[in-house]
């Protein structure tokens, strides 16, 4: 029988660059190892709010701009609740 091949692995480490901070929310930036792209991490409408990478910048301001105006929608909502308009009243 052939004996199987080593391969040594031949990529880079993952560089992690500077957070960019937009509309006071970090998106992490890192280059990767192999291709040298740079990478954002950003939380995502499109898969419920996790967290994802994209190479373009304005993708992930927008993301964050979304999410961020969807997390103020829900603040708001819950403050407003029956019980809290009620007390007020009184």
């Amino acid at each position: 029988m052939r004996q199987a091949k080593k391969f040594k692995y031949r990529g880079e480490k993952s560089e992690i660059l500077d957070s960019i901070i937009h509309e006071g929310y970090e998106i992490k930036s890192l280059k990767h190892g192999n291709t040298g792209h740079i990478l954002y991490k950003f939380p995502s409408k499109a898969h419920d709010w996790e967290m994802c990478w994209t190479m373009d910048l304005q993708t992930a301001k927008s993301g964050v701009t979304k999410y961020l105006s969807k997390h103020k929608e829900a603040s708001s909502e819950e403050s407003k609740s029956p019980v809290e308009s009620k007390l007020d009243k009184n």
